[in-house]
């Protein structure tokens, strides 16, 4: 799982849903570095897990392919591209290629899963066999009717068979859902049923510091404090907008 921001979330919602029917193991917290990634596998994979969830994190060209290297992934996710260290990757044409690392080094049978909400990824793509996912009708799993208030999120999701189903969640907000989308695109892909998934959904809970609500004495504080980038501020005033 890797991308310029989201990929935490994803990570920790495909735990929740892939523990439904499988033994996982992930990256602890937001280990994504090849030392964290070696030490999770060292002190923790057992012959028993069946799935293991890799987050990978770059701040250099090759650092993906690095990682990669490493784990040997057989599927893979692209949660985002965005103007992220560009500190040390200078362009945003340098963290598209080093995201795309991640494709480049699934199998031939492996599975490569994309945000089509994301206008870099939607454009990059050549890979007609990827299996992209949008809360905006442009992928082959798609969100729509979504709903946000005080206690959460309602929306459907289709499929690319053409099943549909109702989801609610305790997260908020609109990115949170393409996030959640690309965990179910994925569940489903491995097979889990669409109805299968509702209620691993429903136990889903905000990652800390990651758009999480708080009531403290009739008051409710909106936990945004690990957002560090543009896309993420507009989100977090778009969904602070929903509310009344």
């Amino acid at each position: 799982i890797t991308g310029s921001y989201g990929k935490t979330s994803v990570k920790f919602y495909l735990n929740t849903l892939l523990s439904s029917k499988f033994e996982v193991l992930s990256t602890p917290e937001s280990y994504n570095t090849p030392m964290g990634v070696v030490k999770t596998i060292n002190t923790s994979l057992k012959p028993t897990h069946k799935i293991f969830l890799c987050e990978m994190g770059a701040r250099n060209i090759g650092d993906i392919k690095e990682i990669c290297d490493i784990v040997h992934p057989k599927h893979g996710i692209i949660t985002s591209v965005g103007p992220q260290h560009l500190e040390s990757f200078k362009t945003i044409d340098n963290i598209i290629h080093t995201k795309f690392e991640l494709a480049d080094a699934l199998p031939s049978n492996g599975l490569l899963f994309l945000n089509y909400d994301n206008e870099y990824i939607r454009d990059y793509n050549k890979n007609s066999a990827a299996i992209s996912y949008s809360s905006m009708g442009s992928g082959k799993y798609n969100a729509s009717d979504i709903r946000t208030s005080m206690h959460g999120t309602t929306f459907t999701v289709t499929a690319p068979d053409g099943t549909s189903a109702e989801f609610m969640t305790k997260l908020i907000g609109s990115h949170n859902v393409i996030n959640v989308v690309g965990a179910i695109a994925v569940a489903h892909s491995l097979g889990i049923t669409l109805d299968e998934l509702k209620i691993p959904v429903r136990r889903l809970i905000p990652v800390e510091h990651r758009l999480n609500m708080i009531e403290r004495n009739g008051i409710t504080i909106i936990d945004d404090a690990y957002n560090s980038n543009p896309a993420g501020a507009k989100a977090a005033l778009d969904t602070l907008s929903m509310f009344d």
